[in-house]
Formats: C-alpha cells, sequence, structure tokens
C-alpha cells in the first residue's frame, strides 16, 4: 500500500491517517520502515475502508470507461484501480497489492497477436473473471460462517457465479448465490452484500423489519449502499 512517511524528532508515537485517499504515516526518527510497514500492513482492512469512504467522496471510480472491459482501463480490486500487466507463459494471475498491479500470464502461443488484439483482450478477461470467481468463492467460504454465526442465520449452500444486474440473491430453497465481481468491490462492502443476503433468510422482502435486522449487524450499511449506488455503472463487464 502506497503511503506517504512524514518523520520528526519530536514525535513519541506512530499515527495513521488517510487523507484524500492518501495514506499518511507520522512517526518518530527512530522508527524503523520495517516496523511502519508492519503495522500498515496489520491495519490494511481498516485503511482500504477508510480509502473507499473517501473514494466514495470523490467518484474515484469515474476513470474508468462505463460497462467496457479494456486492457488500458484499470480493473479494480478491492476497490481500488489496478493496472493490467500481460506476461506469457503458464496461465496464472498474480494480484500485487502494493504495486497495486494484476499480472496475467498467457500461453505462449498468443505471442503471435498483437498485445492490443481482441484475442489476447478476450483470453485476459477470461483469465480474470476465473480468477475473480476462485478470490470470492475463497473469501465466501471464510466470511460467510463468521456472519451466520453472528446473524443466527445459516443458508442451505451458496454458490459464486456472473450476474449482470445483481450482487447477490437469496432463494426460497435458503441458496444463496454472489456475483463473482464483488471481488471489484472493497472487503467492507462484500460483508454488507453477505449480511444482506443472509438477512434474506428471515425476511424475503426489503422491509422495515428486513433493513432494522441489516443495520443490527451491519451499521456501516448506509454506506456501502451509497458506495455501490455511486459507482455501479464503473463495475461491469462487457
Amino acid at each position: 500500500m502506497d503511503y506517504q512517511l512524514i518523520r520528526s524528532n519530536r514525535r513519541k508515537t506512530i499515527a495513521l491517517q488517510v487523507k484524500n485517499a492518501q495514506v499518511i504515516v507520522r512517526a518518530p526518527d527512530f522508527v524503523k520502515v520495517e516496523y511502519i510497514e508492519n503495522l500498515i500492513q496489520l491495519k490494511s482492512i481498516w485503511l482500504a475502508k477508510k480509502i473507499a469512504l473517501q473514494q466514495l467522496s470523490n467518484n474515484t471510480l469515474s476513470s474508468c470507461s462505463k460497462n467496457n472491459f479494456s486492457l488500458d482501463n484499470p480493473v479494480y480490486i478491492d476497490g481500488l484501480p489496478h493496472r493490467i500487466i500481460i506476461c506469457f507463459g503458464r496461465q496464472k494471475v498474480q494480484h500485487d497489492f502494493v504495486e497495486k498491479s494484476l499480472r496475467v500470464f498467457i500461453a505462449l502461443r498468443y505471442q503471435q497477436y498483437e498485445i492490443n488484439s481482441v484475442a489476447i483482450a478476450q483470453k485476459v478477461k477470461s483469465l480474470i473473471e476465473q480468477w475473480f470467481k476462485a478470490s470470492i468463492d475463497e473469501y465466501l467460504s471464510h466470511q460467510l460462517p463468521l456472519f451466520s454465526e453472528k446473524t443466527l442465520l445459516h443458508a442451505e449452500a451458496f454458490k459464486v457465479r456472473k450476474y449482470k444486474a445483481r450482487w447477490g440473491s437469496c432463494s426460497s430453497r435458503g441458496e444463496l448465490s454472489f456475483n463473482y465481481l464483488l471481488k471489484m468491490l472493497p472487503p467492507w462492502v462484500v460483508d454488507y452484500v453477505i449480511v444482506h443476503e443472509l438477512c434474506h433468510l428471515k425476511y424475503m422482502n426489503h422491509s422495515t423489519k428486513f433493513w432494522q435486522l441489516v443495520e443490527r449487524h451491519c451499521p456501516e450499511f448506509y454506506l456501502a449502499k451509497q458506495w455501490l449506488k455511486k459507482n455501479q455503472a464503473y463495475l461491469s463487464w462487457n
């Protein structure tokens, strides 16, 4: 995570601040960089949430072309823009949170195409989508049981799939489905979506009682709804 370091020989403690979606660290002169970076890693979820809230105010996602996937556009991972780097070799996707990049390895046979060709763009998109699905499946496998225990609401099963116009759904059979493009959202917004769908296990509507239950288990739900409403148009792929 990028940050600005401000040192002072008069300071006794470290302070972390997020201003204009940028992390600022104020530290005494004697504190080692390794310690600072370990602290940032420890607080990364909290910092990412603060950054996302400030991005909500600044509408940072507007730099991305609406509804279009392009190798020239950033891809949003955990609510932050990442540049796509194309490599050739064994097919895989590597996420660099610090560098804010997504390194996509495609088969050597694609070297015969121009780097901006449709063939390469389609392959890269396909690999990123597979990575999205696997990443969100892993996240849900960890978070869903935690929120189920918290809410005392348990789904019969869950699956990850692609939706065009929704982030999740709850069936009358008690099965939950989630959009793999959730990987584009900040984790705290994904958690809101999880709580939202779990609460539908009790209320299959959007009544006052439903929203009261959501708020009980996700107090920041209104901010999450605002974030989704403001950025929805920039978080889909055609």
